[in-house]
């Protein structure tokens, strides 16, 4: 084990992560609660988007045009753990770089208990439909917590033991991700609006019908969702944590972000556009209101549609494809933890590694929280909202765009190495301003969700969230000083690997 900062041969995590991993991991993140819950549901928060969904699933992808262009820019030249806080840290400082991402820290690392309860649900239907009735046991809150806790540690044990390990893990389930879109996409192009709520009718015993006077789509409702979706394409954020970690970073990183983006908005609006081809946004609405969520889902429109052997595989087919997107949050929440000890704004031991070249504290403490999470999920119910976290991702978008126009035109990082690689060209900074205008209009449309209690506010959460940023914030700097080292002074350097 090292020290952050040692020289006697510098620190390097395992570089074994190809271009494929990448894009495997941002995908492995992306395709889970997102497009299997988040997309019908949808609905139930801002139901006069009505039919374009599938629109606004599309739309999100293309906003992420920008900030694929900035992380591809970024990644070239900077490839580190850190990913993001690194870049945003070298370009505006360290106070502002580490709250943005101590916001986005907290919103994921407790999502990875909201993943591993969601994992208990789909895990239970699959069995269910299956025709094992013990299944049920899976949405209790003790079956929860049984079942994502397990999910939790055996991903944290595999991880521990080598980097390698998480890149043949993500790869391997890419394969699954593959399987249920072709599954999905098949059955929903090859069924009708009048067959699904014939379906509605004879299963669930429900009488769907189209609204006699239904309002012309909102934009703002269109707007709204396209944040809720930004949470979505999420692993695109995650991707250039494993910078540290990649063979040959300055071509893999970029590579495979922009392999991810494709493969992201292609799959993303074939699945949507063929859910909402055969259940019309008015059936889904009718489904939520009545109180049927489990089948307002994709496997639930899907097992309805077909067979109840279709049902149940393509069930356990996501819940396996849920559980697996708690890999890449607990890579990039550790892979942050380990940063940031880096830079000497958490304790030191949080920059060692294992045996394995595995950032061993880091890993253990995203599962510790995961774990919390998770009981808090089964037994309270409290969770921080998908909201808050596109939030905290827009936050980096918004922000990278400003440090991108500070390297151009500011005084501060004028002598550093990085400063014309990454700021040269006009096509950098027109993604600038375009991510920083895309950020500043998505964050607006959903700082305050209607029907929403206070605590599930996304402006209440960011709030708590930048109030302990700042405070953790000052009582780093604080002890540094104590120590002799200048916390503002560390961004004038690149972090080792």
């Amino acid at each position: 084990m090292v020290e952050p900062h040692t020289k006697a041969g510098g620190y390097q995590l395992a570089k074994v992560v190809g271009v494929v991993a990448v894009m495997a991991s941002a995908l492995s993140q992306e395709y889970g609660s997102g497009i299997n819950f988040v997309a019908t549901q949808s609905l139930g928060v801002y139901p006069t988007i009505e039919s374009l969904v599938p629109l606004a699933m599309f739309v999100t992808g293309l906003f992420y045009l920008p900030k694929v262009f900035l992380f591809m820019r970024f990644g070239k030249i900077m490839p580190r753990a850190g990913g993001s806080y690194v870049w945003i840290t070298r370009s505006l400082g360290m106070q502002i770089g580490f709250i943005v991402h101590f916001l986005w820290w907290a919103s994921l690392a407790f999502a990875i208990g909201v993943l591993a309860f969601a994992f208990g649900t789909f895990l239970s239907a699959g069995l269910v439909s299956a025709g094992l009735a013990g299944g049920t046991f899976f949405v209790t809150p003790w079956g929860h917590i049984l079942a994502g806790a397990v999910a939790i540690w055996l991903i944290f044990a595999l991880h521990y033991r080598g980097i390698g390990n998480y890149a043949k893990l993500v790869t391997i389930l890419l394969g699954a991700v593959l399987l249920a879109a072709a599954i999905v996409v098949a059955v929903g192009f090859s069924h009708t609006p009048a067959l699904f709520v014939q379906a509605a009718q004879s299963k669930l015993h429900l009488a769907v019908t189209v609204p006699a006077h239904a309002p012309a789509p909102s934009l703002s409702a269109f707007l709204s969702v396209c944040t809720l979706f930004i949470f979505a394409y999420g692993g695109i954020s995650a991707a250039p944590f494993l910078g540290g970690e990649a063979k040959n970073g300055e071509r893999s990183i970029p590579l495979g972000i922009l392999w991810a983006w494709l493969a992201a908005v292609v799959l993303f609006t074939l699945v949507a556009a063929a859910l909402f081809h055969s259940a019309p946004w008015w059936a889904i609405v009718t489904l939520i209101h009545h109180g049927d969520t489990a089948y307002a889902t994709t496997p639930g429109l899907v097992g309805l549609l077909g067979a109840p052997a279709l049902a149940a595989g393509l069930n356990l087919l996501v819940a396996l494809i849920v559980g697996k997107t708690i890999a890449p949050q607990m890579m990039g929440t550790s892979r942050l933890v380990f940063a940031w000890a880096q830079d000497h704004l958490f304790p030191a031991r949080f920059a060692q590694t294992s045996r394995w070249h595995t950032p061993s504290a880091a890993l253990l403490l995203s599962a510790v929280i995961g774990t919390l999470s998770l009981v808090q999920s089964s037994l309270v119910g409290w969770s921080i909202g998908v909201t808050f976290r596109s939030i905290a991702i827009l936050l980096v978008l918004a922000l990278l765009g400003i440090g991108v126009l500070n390297l151009r035109w500011g005084s501060r990082f004028r002598n550093t190495p990085w400063r014309e690689p990454i700021a040269k060209g006009w096509g950098v900074l027109v993604a600038a301003i375009l991510g920083i205008a895309i950020a500043v209009a998505l964050i607006g449309s959903v700082l305050v969700v209607p029907k929403t209690p206070f605590y599930f506010q996304p402006a209440f959460q960011a709030l708590v969230a930048v109030i302990a940023g700042v405070a953790i914030y000052q009582w780093a700097s604080a002890k540094a000083r104590a120590s002799g080292i200048q916390i503002h002074e560390i961004a004038e350097d690149l972090p080792l690997e």
